[in-house]
């Protein structure tokens, strides 16, 4: 059975690209998570990367636009966390804990992802095959989040919530929708 919801996301910073909005749906049909991400606005401030042939998986996504997702099992304190650049490139890390244990989660090889731009909006849909992260009858939490390069210079940080001093997309409790 399918199970979806609308989220939107929200800068950490308010005069952080106060031209844009970030809006999409996550969605889980068993062993399948998907998300599509929407900017709208303004998008010709932002970098954008081309869309790569090949797309493949590469480390440091997030040092420029990058769309994330982390997720763990509800009650669990291990999680992972999927980087899904506009070019395509992506990567999938699995976290022992809070920050810590890092590794490239090997259990994902692939990952399926489009974009599209038209007028004033760019699309990021990806889909995540959950075999060997989560159960089929796992609820999970959910934590939606994405870094947006602007072609001034400037980076915001936009995420469901920012319960830090600091953008964190890795805190417990930015893990607000459970599918």
């Amino acid at each position: 059975m399918a199970r979806s919801t609308t989220f939107q996301l929200i800068p950490f910073s308010t005069e952080a690209d106060g031209q844009l909005a970030v809006t999409g749906i996550v969605s889980r049909n068993g062993r399948c998570l998907t998300l599509s991400y929407q900017l709208s606005g303004d998008i010709g401030l932002l970098l954008l990367p081309d869309q790569v042939d090949v797309p493949s998986r590469c480390d440091e996504l997030w040092r420029a636009t990058c769309c994330e997702c982390f997720f763990r099992v509800v009650g669990h304190s291990e999680y992972f966390e999927l980087n899904v650049s506009p070019s395509g490139n992506w990567n999938v890390y699995h976290f022992t804990g809070y920050r810590a244990g890092m590794t490239v989660e090997a259990a994902v090889s692939e990952l399926e992802s489009q974009t599209s731009r038209e007028g004033g909006r760019f699309t990021l849909h990806c889909a995540v095959q959950l075999d060997g992260l989560v159960g089929s009858r796992d609820e999970v939490e959910i934590g939606v989040s994405c870094v947006l390069q602007n072609s001034n210079g400037t980076t915001s940080y936009w995420a469901l919530s920012h319960p830090g001093q600091q953008p964190d997309f890795h805190h417990p409790e930015a893990f607000m929708l459970r599918l």
